[in-house]
């Protein structure tokens, strides 16, 4: 190998790879790579994990609590959604976090979700959950959270 080769490998492979390492990590965590967003696939309340990435859910939101998240940009609005069977369930397996505000004389509503599934991290807070909580409400051990995608949102059926 040339010295020019040697010298330009030694500059431009290391931040090459620390870029295609953290593009394949986004890709993993989204389900897509970056700028586009993930296939999205019809799953049920019931039958959501953390594996799923692109997913689109039908269930009933529960408004029992107004919760936002306000930032710079802008607000996003926590709420759980529930099988369309069981909306009184008082079991949380899914919470959606979405752009959308819930209209305010609203206690719950048949809604099509599309969005990113993924483990809650730190987007779901304590306080988020002791709010819940205390309305009577307990959390799936291993709950997903919904981030609806800005293309789509929530649908009301």
């Amino acid at each position: 190998m040339k010295p020019k080769m040697k010298i330009f490998l030694m500059l431009a492979g290391p931040p090459l790879l620390v870029a295609a390492i953290g593009v394949g990590i986004y890709w993993w965590d989204h389900g897509a790579p970056p700028g586009f967003l993930p296939a999205v696939e019809d799953v049920g309340v019931t039958d959501l994990n953390r594996n799923h990435r692109g997913v689109r859910v039908e269930g009933m939101a529960r408004y029992d609590i107004r919760i936002s998240q306000p930032n710079e940009k802008e607000t996003h609005y926590l709420y759980p959604l529930m099988p369309l069977d069981d909306f009184n369930e008082k079991r949380i397996r899914v919470m959606v976090r979405s752009k959308i505000k819930p209209e305010r004389l609203v206690d719950m509503e048949r809604l099509v979700i599309e969005g990113l599934a993924r483990p809650p991290g730190l987007l779901v807070t304590q306080e988020v959950i002791d709010a819940w909580r205390e309305e009577g409400y307990k959390f799936d051990k291993k709950f997903v959270l919904i981030e609806s995608f800005d293309r789509h949102g929530a649908q009301t059926e």
